[in-house]
């Protein structure tokens, strides 16, 4: 439901004494986990082969040769998340340059984004909006513009929905939900303390949180329920939003799509319906 490392991450409030050695390995150096064996790991940690079997059971993997795997999977995943970020534009680059890279970076991040994305996931975030009550979108900045894009498409799909353009009102409105509403936060970094307190005001009463955000650990993503996750291709302190916006853009189509594919024939009738005419138009926008 969650990636790996932000799974580890949610777990450690709870974890025994015992679990927290290994889990401070895998925070300072994750790699290294994938060069032992589970007796290794088990010395180095002083813990028991035992012991790491059941954290790789509590953390939803088979076992150790599962956790390994998974491991190295997101690692890659990361580091190549990482390469994407520090590719940079540089005074000397020329017109043809800037529009190569920034269209480079734009399409390799949507290809990290949909190897990170959990088919399981979408099915699962795509089953809380069906039995959702109410859908209450969270977002500031560049964010609150794909808010807006998911709210126009659900909006289009006769589902109720409601998002705000300032905070206290979004505020106001995370107070409002209760048990059977759904709420969509989206925070690239995962770090944005006003979205974080309306996702815990969301929680609280019961509602049910969906965070699009990066693949990396934050808080957003270990207090949502699922996480639809962008690759982490640009710096937290960046000039402006442009590959992860993109990311969040791509991430929201296949949600909405997911959705109209799993109710297909309401959602074709809607769309007919609430389809707007263009003057002197005959053809659908």
């Amino acid at each position: 439901m969650k990636g790996l490392l932000v799974r580890i991450d949610s777990y450690l409030q709870e974890a025994g004494e015992a679990e927290k050695e290994l889990i401070k390995r895998l925070h300072k150096n994750p790699e290294s986990v994938l060069r032992k064996s589970i007796k290794e790991i088990a010395k180095e940690t002083y813990t028991s082969p035992a012991t790491v079997v059941r954290l790789c059971k509590k953390l939803g993997c088979k076992g150790y040769k599962d956790f390994q795997n998974t491991l190295a999977y997101e690692v890659a995943l990361f580091q190549e998340s990482r390469d994407i970020a520090f590719q940079k534009i540089t005074r000397e680059d020329s017109m043809e340059d800037i529009i190569y890279k920034v269209t480079k970076k734009n399409i390799e991040s949507l290809e990290t984004t949909q190897k990170l994305i959990e088919p399981k996931v979408v099915i699962e975030c795509v089953r809380l909006l069906e039995n959702s009550r109410t859908v209450t979108l969270f977002g500031l900045g560049t964010s609150l513009l794909a808010a807006r894009d998911l709210y126009l498409k659900l909006l289009r799909a006769d589902v109720i929905c409601n998002v705000c353009d300032d905070w206290h009102t979004q505020l106001l409105a995370a107070r409002n939900l209760r048990k059977g509403d759904l709420a969509i936060a989206i925070s690239y970094s995962g770090l944005t303390e006003e979205i974080l307190q309306c996702v815990k005001e969301a929680k609280g009463n019961g509602a049910k949180v969906i965070a699009i955000t990066r693949a990396v650990e934050s808080e957003l993503a270990s207090e949502a329920d699922f996480v639809l996750p962008v690759a982490a291709t640009e710096l937290i302190h960046r000039s402006g939003a442009m590959s992860s916006r993109i990311s969040q853009l791509n991430v929201i189509d296949i949600f909405f799509t997911a959705y109209v594919n799993r109710n297909y024939d309401v959602c074709m009738s809607k769309f007919t319906k609430n389809y707007i005419q263009k003057k002197g138009s005959t053809e659908h926008d």
